[in-house]
């Protein structure tokens, strides 16, 4: 199963690239749950991790309920997000502090994570949002699937539509994932 996470806060690029690779991924018979932060309202992580000692959130939402269980059962996770001044937004950013939870799952299972990070930046700040999310996948103990880090310049805020190269790399990502 792979769990595909949309982190941005728009109807964007990275919106658009989710969609058209969980439509990759269905095709080739993956079972696939996409998550858009947006929908999902989600509380904050209270940050006082009790979560690590007895192994349960303290909030009780779509993150604990849904997100948070289809992740458990996965064995890939793709994040596709936008970088903010070369960081994820905050929706993103409160999802992985929300996944601190995952550390204290019992039968925990080997993830990989695959990444798609654009923006209005320059690949030096694309970088330091992959940086992001790499550590957080070496604090979850995850395999980052280096091979599938994508990252995309967009020309304009307003450039939303999936370019050809986009596609090849999508299905490169879905090839090795879902084989």
């Amino acid at each position: 199963m792979v769990t595909i996470i949309h982190g941005g806060h728009r109807n964007g690029l990275c919106l658009n690239a989710a969609l058209e690779f969980e439509q990759m991924l269905i095709a080739r018979k993956c079972k696939v749950n996409l998550f858009d932060l947006r929908i999902f309202h989600t509380e904050f992580c209270c940050g006082e991790q009790p979560c690590q000692v007895s192994g349960r959130c303290v909030h009780t939402d779509m993150m604990t309920e849904e997100i948070i269980p289809a992740i458990a059962l996965s064995d890939f996770l793709v994040i596709f997000t936008p970088t903010y001044f070369n960081m994820p937004p905050a929706l993103l950013k409160n999802f992985i502090d929300r996944c601190n939870v995952l550390l204290m799952l019992e039968n925990r299972k080997p993830l990989g994570i695959a990444t798609w990070i654009s923006g209005q930046a320059d690949e030096c700040s694309l970088e330091a949002c992959f940086r992001c999310l790499s550590s957080f996948a070496e604090v979850c103990e995850y395999t980052l699937i280096h091979e599938c880090k994508i990252l995309r310049i967009e020309s304009c805020l307003n450039h939303t539509n999936i370019l050809l190269a986009d596609i090849k790399k999508l299905e490169k990502l879905a090839q090795i994932i879902c084989p």
